[in-house]
């Protein structure tokens, strides 16, 4: 991978954009003609590309799913400005504070895939099995675009051609979204036409930095969940999800880790818990495109001026702690770190962290929480930590708590997946108090976040938020089963996103999300 970023680049500037966080759908029309595409290095260039503009829009997929999910809100550590990001989670967004604008961006690697598709199928250069490998991946990381739309617009333009030259710029196209109910039948023809593509071929043929197999069943199982609770799919769409969530494991070498905290080393990246994951690295792009650093993470001033102290007392600075420098402006309610996990849940220091003051009889005062989940790694001649981890799209754990949904949609037994997960997170604490259905009692008594297994829905959101924190799902998660309400300051009529000003006067046919 070291070689990577000149091959983006390279790809980037075959896509006809000066770098690929533009927004702007200028694609020069040399690339989209037949002269360009000749030789299996050209085609393997523009696939490179698509993976690099994909991870550039990262952030918006993570935002999207997360962080109007009701555990950020407290005072940012350290006194940064918010920069409007309260909106995002006091979930007071309009079309004036949209948050997200021009629908996330995803349009851009929307059109640069639907290009790909349009080569690939009519080249003649390309093996069967190369042509079968790019049209697996592209079908399935359009569907994968086109949910994360609907999820947050619900209509939304469908758009499966691609631009030629400067002639069309997506945002200001001059047509109205379609309605949700073809923008889904889009995604399942799409999931449809990657496994067609893909036959049985489960392997990681490019890495697990790039879509697979095993890509296109975990999102099938996701869909088919949603279309079953949302689009009135019901028991037959809960099936369609079960069989292929467990058919995940046809994967070569997937497995749950030992180890929670193992997951997210920076050392171990791409292992056998990781389905499919985007891609960071030094002198590339830093998680979720830099704005993990720059909304989550406390200023290393804060951090290490000698009168912050870890739970255990020790001074911060004198920690590995004291190397992390960025901003919080998404800060975390105290109360996750109280609410979220039991004591003896390895979990919680795996991905959360508290900082402290002391008071004149030098007792330890909360100060704020952090995320711990992404712990970067230390450039040579660097004095503070670069955030180069890569981002789990899909991992095993992910894959098991889906089955366990689905299940328990069609009222099936959940023990299995439910415990199998708690094991590992408890380790030699696990014990009968603690596996399902077990888990309840006056923990979960007025708190905010999480349920007791009374309720086997409530049970599958309560391990899937303590397993799947900061991995963009918890919002998509309530959403699904309708208790948005109950765990956000949402409202039931403001659960889809507001389309900005700006993009609705680009294109004035658009008409705005419902209740907005």
């Amino acid at each position: 991978m070291k070689k990577i970023y000149t091959i983006l680049l390279a790809a980037c500037s075959l896509l006809g954009v000066s770098s690929c966080d533009s927004l702007d759908l200028v694609p020069e029309s040399s690339i989209a003609d037949s002269s360009y595409w000749q030789t299996n290095d050209q085609f393997s260039a523009f696939h490179t590309g698509i993976a690099s503009c994909f991870r550039k829009y990262s952030w918006n997929c993570f935002a999207f799913g997360e962080v109007r999910s009701g555990f950020y809100g407290d005072a940012p550590f350290g006194g940064e400005a918010t920069q409007g990001y309260e909106n995002l989670y006091y979930n007071t967004l309009s079309s004036t504070t949209p948050g997200i604008s021009n629908f996330g961006g995803l349009y851009y690697p929307i059109n640069q895939i639907n290009l790909m598709i349009a080569k690939t199928e009519e080249s003649t250069v390309l093996s069967d099995s190369d042509k079968n490998y790019y049209l697996g991946e592209c079908y399935g990381l359009r569907a994968y675009l086109y949910f994360h739309l609907l999820r947050s617009y619900g209509d939304a333009i469908i758009y499966t051609t691609y631009t030629s030259g400067n002639t069309l710029d997506l945002s200001n196209m001059q047509r109205a979204q379609d309605p949700a109910a073809d923008v889904m039948e889009l995604i399942k023809s799409d999931i449809s036409a990657s496994e067609s593509a893909f036959g049985n071929n489960y392997a990681f043929t490019k890495g697990k930095n790039f879509w697979s197999l095993g890509a296109t069943k975990m999102l099938k199982g996701e869909v088919y969940l949603w279309s079953g609770k949302q689009m009135n799919g019901g028991t037959s769409d809960y099936n369609t999800a079960k069989t292929a969530l467990q058919e995940v494991s046809n994967c070569p070498g997937i497995a749950l880790l030992d180890t929670y905290s193992d997951i997210f080393k920076f050392s171990n990246k791409r292992n056998d818990e990781i389905i499919f994951s985007i891609y960071n690295g030094e002198g590339e792009v830093a998680l979720l495109d830099g704005y993990w650093n720059s909304n989550f993470m406390p200023q290393q001033a804060y951090m290490n001026n000698g009168s912050r102290y870890t739970e255990a007392g020790e001074e911060v600075s004198t920690t590995t702690d004291a190397q992390f420098n960025g901003l919080i402006r998404m800060p975390l309610k105290r109360k996750i770190f109280d609410q979220l996990y039991l004591d003896n849940d390895s979990r919680k220091r795996s991905n959360l962290r508290a900082v402290y003051t002391k008071d004149e009889d030098g007792n330890l005062v909360y100060e704020a929480a952090y995320p711990y989940k992404y712990q970067g790694t230390m450039v040579s001649g660097s004095s503070i930590r670069s955030m180069y981890d890569d981002y789990p799209v899909y991992r095993y754990a992910d894959c098991l708590l889906l089955l366990a949904e689905a299940k328990a949609l069609l009222g099936e037994d959940i023990t299995t997946e439910i415990n199998t997960i708690r094991k590992r997170a408890y380790g030699e604490n696990y014990s009968d108090a603690v596996a399902y259905p077990n888990d309840k009692g006056d923990f979960y008594a007025d708190n905010e976040f999480v349920a007791g297994d009374e309720d086997p829905i409530e049970a599958v959101l309560k391990e899937r938020l303590r397993e799947l924190i900061f991995e963009g799902r918890r919002w998509y998660d309530i959403r699904l089963m309708n208790v948005a309400e109950k765990y956000s300051l949402a409202t039931s009529d403001r659960l889809l996103w507001p389309i900005d000003e700006s993009t609705k006067t680009n294109n004035n046919q658009l008409k705005q999300t419902p209740g907005y």
